[in-house]
């Protein structure tokens, strides 16, 4: 095996897993959220839904 097969491969499960750990991450702060009553929620939904797409926007995912 080459050694950019090698590197593409490392690559690729570096790719994944970190993939994983957002989406992960992603699950933990839903489960937060969750915890607090839904009426403060509606309070600063029009914040959050304002901050997701900056975020994305900075780390390239759409």
């Amino acid at each position: 095996m080459s050694q950019t097969t090698i590197w593409n491969i490392v690559q690729a499960l570096s790719a994944f897993k970190a993939q994983r750990r957002r989406d992960a991450n992603h699950e933990h702060a839903l489960r937060e959220l969750r915890r607090f009553p839904p009426h403060l929620l509606t309070d600063c939904q029009r914040e959050l839904e304002l901050a997701v797409p900056e975020r994305r926007a900075c780390d390239g995912t759409r």
